[in-house]
């Protein structure tokens, strides 16, 4: 009796773990006209005996379908039969198909559809990469669900080979993020730095993607233009049925909330991310009138008087973080034609304190230690403000025509103040309190209009796209000054530093504004033929790109200075009151007060563009067990730069055809395993603010950056090779080596100036990178059935990497080699995930480190500035209820590890922290959070 009771309950929990390990596919079957349910249509699996009738409100489930992809026959007397091809089920989830049936007027036959595949599941994004011709590693919103991931620059930390750098940008197998290329959907997304050859993921929302994939290897389809790697973003498409997602979430960051907060004065507008008051006042004059105009020119002081004395830092507690959300799904049937639209939209608040050290040094004689010449503390108050909306729309024509218009529109502001203190023990030995005002503001839309079309039963594919980008940026009003403690009083006292003419460090205020804009149009043909096996047909593959940019970008300088010749009593008084009172209005008077001194340079404005016309030819060509694909891309690009310094016009065209041949080779062991070896030719162009003349100084690293105008275009020879094994639907295991050749790589260096630390960008003579990646996807489930274990899942990536520059025979470094700027050593990224599909609750631990990487590249003054290692760890625990609500709590960066970047001062291309000095030090602090979401249906 014991024996037969313990069989039955095995029974039923081997029928349980089967049941939850499948999924099911749902539905409605319409009447295309009139909109009516049909009840008891025949809706089966091809190739199969499983199948169901439509119920009384024309709804239909096939439960208990094994995860996979299959076609679905969907029948009934007098309609027309549709046949759907490319049906995902995925475990522990409902694929949900509406059908709309056409009456049978006589045309007897099968109307072939393509159904919506779902390409955001973790078993859709490793059927993707198994199915892809190159190097790919991915990461899937199924994945990004189950973390706490805000924005794209999280999400990408979870992907095999990939780093993050200040929270917001890609690097890929440990290269600088400038060696990367970002398309958004199947458009070039601008640069969206003022400074820097890049993109920040951190403008997208994570609940706006689909997934990530980032290509490793070249082909003639894909944009040349980078090393690293070439990160495609695919944003949500139409849903499988309506819906309207609510959520909002709050967040506590250690050490920030609910402590001491302090800002100056910001706009009304500052909540939607851009500013409304910040800007010069009308009527101010212009720079050729104050540079005209001579110090006793009474413009110099009513200018002056113009500005908003927004000195005073008023101080309040940190409130929580906080953030809103709403989106919604929506398909309309418009005759025989479907539309479908997601849409979303997200407003945020998030407030940062830290207290970040920094210090420099300076070399007495060769072989003596260091010595300290300041040392800094900087305490940092940061409200960051961001508006989301993305759009995407789909219009399906039919079967084999589709039209699709996506829209991504972001504003963000971030208002900074910094007050730090500390000495400078050469210039302030006796102390010194230093003052940052700071907004930065950012907005960026990008769209694109994109066409497909299948003619010859799917034989024959064309695709178009029209894109279209804009970037704003603006820091309207960045003011910086330094003080001096002076010990004349009783008590001391700390002394505004006024200088005698323009200054970028001293009493200056700087307004800054960029205008990119960008247009992308490109074609892309394929034809099928018929191969010696049914899913393994020859492909040719044609078509072009056309990407033009242009920037107009445009600074100002001002400094506030007190002549000489004035009343220097009044003078001394004016320097000693507190900041906010200094620079009242009234103070700015000719004879006895502040003047306005135009630091305005003909650098400090450039206008530039960018035009690449791209072609390529291509295929694929299956051999036995071998697959071969490849071509030759070629792009013509046109960059120029219009600008001038002191001495004189500057126009820089730089003009070059290259010639871009790829070749990736598959070889298939069996329908589990397989082999990739590839060889492609790629190039990296240098960005506009790389190669334009201007000096912006940094208050956070004291220090200039400036372009460089003879910077070359970084051509590469790029070899991978990597063996990936499918074990089962959704899991993946692969390693792999890649070799990289450079010539002409572009690199952040530092340059010999005497007082202040100076960046610029420069040409090495060659480098090479070489490294191993290894990855793994495994959930136990199909290993165990032990009721908790069998819940678990682990996705695992580390990278290896070797790299070494060389600078060339006749340069003055100790080493004429070294590693490449910018290039990580290791990277490991790693994530275990526990999800009960009974319950609907679900946890996961994300690990990610990177190894220490040279921040700047120096020179025989100056040492190469190194950033360290980061070890983060991410926490999250949600739990869904009735399929509606879902809780999410998470902790992001649980043990708050430092940022730590030190210099080499031994100049041995290694840092050791009991030998090498420590730059600059901080800690962000820990952030709990905890969201809601409503799911309406």
């Amino acid at each position: 009796m014991k024996l037969k009771i313990f069989l039955t309950a095995f029974t039923l929990l081997i029928v349980n773990l089967v049941w939850a390990q499948s999924g099911s596919i749902r539905g409605v079957v319409s009447d295309s006209k009139t909109g009516e349910t049909i009840i008891g249509a025949n809706v089966r699996i091809e190739g199969t005996t499983i199948g169901v009738a439509t119920g009384l409100d024309g709804d239909f489930e096939i439960s208990r379908v094994e995860p996979g992809t299959y076609t679905l026959i969907v029948s009934f007397i007098s309609y027309k039969t549709l046949r759907f091809e490319d049906v995902l089920v995925v475990a522990e989830k409902a694929s949900v198909l509406n059908v709309n049936l056409e009456e049978d007027l006589g045309d007897l036959g099968e109307v072939v559809v393509v159904a919506t595949r779902e390409t955001g599941s973790n078993m859709a994004i490793v059927s993707e990469i198994r199915k892809s011709l190159q190097v790919v590693s991915g990461i899937s919103s199924e994945q990004i669900r189950l973390s706490q991931d805000g924005n794209a620059a999280q999400v990408m930390k979870r992907v095999s080979g990939v780093s993050i750098v200040d929270n917001k940008f890609v690097r890929v197998r440990g290269v600088d993020d400038r060696y990367n290329v970002v398309m958004i959907n199947n458009s070039i997304a601008p640069t969206t730095q003022v400074d820097k050859r890049t993109f920040s993921f951190d403008l997208i929302p994570s609940e706006n993607l689909d997934r990530m994939l980032i290509y490793k290897s070249a082909s003639p389809e894909v944009p040349g233009d980078f090393a690293g790697g070439m990160i495609k973003v695919f944003t949500k498409n139409a849903p499988d049925e309506d819906f309207i997602n609510v959520g909002f979430g709050v967040g506590i960051r250690q050490n920030t909330t609910f402590n001491k907060y302090s800002q100056t004065r910001g706009s009304s507008t500052d909540w939607l991310g851009f500013d409304s008051s910040r800007g010069l006042p009308d009527g101010f004059p212009t720079t050729n009138e104050l540079l005209n105009s001579g110090t006793g020119n009474p413009i110099r002081a009513t200018a002056g008087q113009l500005l908003d004395n927004n000195f005073r830092m008023d101080t309040t507690s940190a409130m929580p973080d906080g953030s809103f959300g709403i989106a919604f799904g929506k398909n309309w049937m418009l005759g025989r034609k479907r539309l479908s639209t997601v849409t979303s939209a997200t407003i945020s608040q998030g407030y940062q304190y830290f207290l970040a050290e920094r210090s420099r040094y300076f070399f007495p004689e060769p072989g003596r230690p260091t010595e300290k010449r300041d040392e800094y503390f900087d305490n940092t108050y940061i409200k960051e403000n961001e508006l989301g909306i993305m759009s995407n729309w789909l219009l399906r024509l039919n079967s084999d025509n589709k039209i699709e218009f996506r829209n991504l529109f972001n504003q963000s502001g971030l208002n900074e103040t910094v007050v730090r203190t500390g000495r400078d023990f050469i210039q302030r030995p006796f102390g010194a309190q230093d003052y940052s005002f700071r907004y930065e503001a950012r907005r960026l839309y990008t769209g694109q209009l994109e066409g497909t079309h299948l003619f010859n039963n799917e034989s024959t594919k064309l695709n178009w796209v029209l894109g279209g980008n804009y970037l704003y940026h603006e820091e309207p009003d960045f003011r910086r000054l330094r003080t001096f403690f002076s010990t004349d009083a009783s008590e001391g006292e700390f002394v505004i530093i006024a200088p005698p003419s323009s200054s970028p460090q001293d009493l200056g205020r700087y307004y800054g504004y960029m205008n990119e804009r960008g247009a992308v149009n490109g074609v892309n043909f394929e034809k099928k033929f018929a191969g010696a096996e049914k899913d393994r047909p020859r492909i040719f593959r044609a078509g072009y790109l056309v990407d033009y940019k242009w920037r107009d970008f445009e600074a100002r300088y001002l400094t506030t200075f007190f002549p000489g010749f004035h009343n220097q009593e009044i003078g001394e008084q004016l320097l000693r009151k507190p900041i906010y009172e200094a620079f009242a209005p009234e103070n700015y008077r000719q004879g006895d007060g502040w003047l306005i001194q135009e630091g305005t340079r003909p650098s400090d404005a450039y206008d530039a563009s960018t035009f690449v016309a791209a072609g390529y030819i291509g295929g694929v060509y299956p051999v036995g067990d071998f697959n071969l694909s490849g071509g030759l891309r070629t792009e013509y690009s046109v960059q120029n730069l219009n600008t001038a310094t002191d001495a004189g016009i500057i126009n820089v065209e730089n003009v070059e055809l290259a010639y871009l041949p790829s070749l990736n080779v598959d070889y298939n062991f069996n329908s589990q395993s397989l082999l990739r070896a590839s060889y492609g030719k790629t190039l990296n162009r240098p960005e506009f603010r790389e190669f334009a003349p201007f000096l912006y100084y940094s208050f956070e690293f004291i220090a200039g950056f400036f372009g460089n105008p003879d910077l070359q275009m970084a051509r590469i020879d790029n070899v991978d090779l990597r063996y990936e094994f499918y074990p089962n639907e959704g899991e993946t295991f692969s390693v792999g080596a890649f070799y990289k050749f450079f010539k002409d790589p572009i690199e952040l260096i530092q340059q010999n100036v005497t007082e202040n630390l100076q960046f610029s960008y420069g040409n090495a003579v060659d480098a090479t990178v070489y490294g191993v990646e290894v990855e793994g996807r495994k959930a136990l489930s199909t290993v165990t059935s032990a009721p908790f274990i069998r819940n678990l899942s682990f996705n695992v990536n580390a990278s290896l990497v070797w790299s070494e520059v060389f600078l060339g025979e006749d340069v003055a470094f100790e080493a004429n080699r070294r590693a490449l700027q910018g290039q990580s050593p290791y990277m490991v990224n790693a994530a275990i995930y526990y999800i009960d599909p009974i319950s609907n609750f679900q946890t996961s631990i994300a690990y990610n480190v990177q190894g220490p990487r040279i921040f700047v590249a120096g020179n025989t003054n100056f040492p190469s500035i190194y950033e360290l290692e980061r070890h983060v760890v991410d926490l999250t625990v949600s739990k869904t209820f009735k399929d509606r609500t879902t809780l999410k709590f998470g902790i992001q960066d649980l043990f708050n590890y430092q940022f730590r970047f030190y210099q080499d001062s031994n100049f041995d291309r290694r840092i050791d922290r009991d030998i090498d000095d420590p730059m600059y030090l901080w800690r962000r602090g820990s952030l709990y959070s905890f969201s809601v979401n409503y799911r309406i249906k």
